[in-house]
């Protein structure tokens, strides 16, 4: 769960550099989520997809903390999010299996 302050930490930093440029935005907090789900949890990645939609909502569509809702952002987010689902294979793959008696 450590990978939704990470995101969130994150997902501020990409907001204060591209704030003014939504694509720019949307590619660094994609790029955000993709590397905080590498490392994380599937419940830590889902907390940080919502946050830096929060966050590009909020702070780079909306003004002034005002949510906008986005759902176009909100599906690419997600879709960088998955790269918790392929971390969590890789590792179940990587396991050894259990010896059988």
């Amino acid at each position: 769960m450590h990978g939704s302050a990470l995101g969130f930490a994150g997902g501020v930093g990409a907001t204060v550099v591209a704030g003014n440029w939504p694509s720019a935005a949307l590619v660094l907090l994609a790029a955000v989520v993709v590397a905080v789900s590498l490392v994380t949890t599937p419940i830590g990645a889902v907390l940080t997809v919502v946050q830096c939609w929060g966050l590009y909502g909020s702070f780079v569509v909306g003004s002034q903390g005002h949510l906008v809702l986005d759902w176009p952002a909100l599906a690419v987010l997600a879709a960088a999010g998955t790269a918790s689902l392929s971390g969590l294979v890789r590792d179940r793959a990587a396991a050894p299996s259990p010896a059988r008696s």
